[in-house]
């Protein structure tokens, strides 16, 4: 990762703990995800099902490509921040679609 101005001289501000971090949040999406895939599965919606499940696939594929190809020196943490905000906004929408169909007999 590319080092941060004025943090240079801080043996605190670690890189990897922060990815690791990030990392841990998108294993928890993809948790998230299996538990909706459970849920829609239970109230007997297929689609919601296979849908949540394939998007749990998809996070784990990324938290393992990420931590895989993760280097001190690589080009900083926006890839691991953009995968993270693509997983809650999946998650939301799943949880949320699921709280829909729901909601509508």
């Amino acid at each position: 990762m590319r080092a941060v101005e004025g943090l240079a001289g801080d043996p605190g501000a670690q890189p990897q703990r922060t990815m690791l971090a990030w990392n841990r949040t998108m294993l928890a999406a993809v948790l998230g995800a299996m538990l909706v895939a459970l849920t829609a599965e239970r109230q007997q919606r297929p689609v919601i099902a296979a849908v949540a499940g394939l998007a749990a696939l998809a996070l784990l594929v990324l938290v393992l490509r990420d931590l895989r190809s993760w280097r001190h020196d690589g080009s900083g943490p926006w890839t691991s921040l953009l995968h993270v905000g693509i997983a809650v906004v999946v998650l939301a929408a799943l949880g949320g679609a699921l709280a829909i169909v729901g909601l509508v007999p």
